[in-house]
């Protein structure tokens, strides 16, 4: 069995949705041969594709620090598009440069499955379908809505087999968008089997060495570091209850050294952790009681199936306010409109077990511990009833 895995590099989350399926039907599937591309960093370096990988990395991130309320207003518009409209712009900047290689390597290849891990791998699926290649028909074609919303050109890929959700709310968005909802699947987001695995909390604790009895924040600030992460730990002086701070930079040095000179000032109040670039941020949430940051469909993936309660930070990009709106909705998060107002919301968070409690219910509602199993599965396999 061959499978086919088409991703993007931009942000993390595809690739790592890509890494969660591939890792799954390698350690279940002995006999499955698994080649892995990226639409746009693979292949011929041509001049488009060197500048469509700019715009979906670099472009990108530009775009949401420095212009986010703009780029926000330009995601509405799209989302509200005439869906009957040809995606000139889109398939000049992103599809044509990369589908020339993705056929090449259909043909070649030859693959009996295709993990479509980003909107536009689906959508050249659809077309080259479309088209009557042959070794896209043969192939069994699933792409994934990585978000708790449903992306603008989601109506481009509808030559799909199947489209895996992390939710069947969105049933009215993808039936207006031509789906037939038989190939609509309710898996969920596809995340590393580590982060379905029980870790005792004190265990945890004691692992990346913070204290084992206090309530614990874990931060991640993600690659652009929303929110003004640093502000909002200093509003958190004002908190009444005492809680130590976990914050994972990643690769953010700016934020890292600006926090670590802010703890050797003293100006920070509550005990905090500072890490970079981490390889167990598994561990960090077994061992925290509330993440905060941004919100991506695979973080959310992660945290939920950690059974970590969220709260987003107020500067958010594209689908992840959606995000938030989708989970607040369903008492499944809870958001810092102002950073003047974080320490309000954690002292809340805390002292209302209630509430917390409520929570943690309506994430074991939306949680899909066995996404990348079910993903694996059906990849292989094909639907079983």
């Amino acid at each position: 069995m061959k499978l086919l895995i088409l991703t993007v590099s931009a942000g993390n989350g595809h690739n790592s949705m890509s890494a969660a399926v591939s890792n799954y039907v390698k350690e279940n599937y002995k006999d499955a041969e698994i080649k892995q591309v990226d639409l746009f960093k693979d292949g011929d370096k041509t001049s488009k594709k060197k500048r469509a990988n700019w715009m979906v990395n670099d472009g990108y991130f530009s775009l949401v620090k420095y212009f986010l309320n703009f780029a926000n207003g330009q995601f509405e518009r799209l989302k509200n598009r005439n869906i009957n409209k040809k995606a000139t712009t889109l398939r000049k900047n992103f599809i044509s440069p990369a589908r020339p290689y993705i056929e090449k390597v259909i043909n070649e290849y030859q693959p009996d499955a295709v993990f479509c891990a980003h909107t536009f791998a689906g959508i050249i699926m659809t077309d080259l379908r479309k088209s009557g290649n042959e070794n896209a028909l043969k192939a069994r074609v699933v792409t994934v809505v990585s978000d708790y919303d449903v992306a603008p050109y989601t109506e481009l890929l509808t030559g799909v087999d199947y489209v895996i959700t992390p939710t069947d709310d969105f049933d009215d968005v993808l039936i207006k968008k031509g789906f037939d909802i038989s190939k609509r699947l309710s898996y969920g987001i596809p995340v590393q089997r580590k982060f379905s695995q029980h870790i005792d909390k004190l265990e945890a604790r004691k692992e990346i060495g913070i204290n084992l009895n206090k309530e614990t924040i874990m931060i991640m600030s993600g690659m652009v570091g929303f929110g003004n992460i640093a502000k909002t730990i200093l509003n958190f002086n004002k908190c009444k209850t005492d809680f130590q701070i976990v914050c994972v930079c990643g690769k953010n040095e700016k934020l890292k050294k600006q926090l670590e000179k802010l703890k050797e000032k003293g100006v920070i109040k509550k005990d905090i952790y500072i890490f970079g670039f981490v390889t167990n941020v598994d561990v960090i949430m077994s061992a925290s009681d509330v993440l905060i940051g941004k919100i991506g469909g695979v973080a959310i993936a992660e945290a939920f199936n950690k059974h970590l309660p969220i709260i987003a930070n107020k500067e958010l990009p594209f689908q992840e306010y959606d995000n938030m709106v989708f989970l607040k909705e369903r008492n499944a998060c809870e958001y810092i409109s102002k950073n003047k107002y974080a320490y309000k919301v954690v002292d809340e968070f805390f002292q209302n077990k209630e509430k917390l409690e409520k929570m943690r219910q309506s994430i074991e509602v939306i949680r899909k511990p066995n996404a990348s199993k079910d993903i694996g599965d059906l990849l292989y396999n094909g639907k079983i009833n």
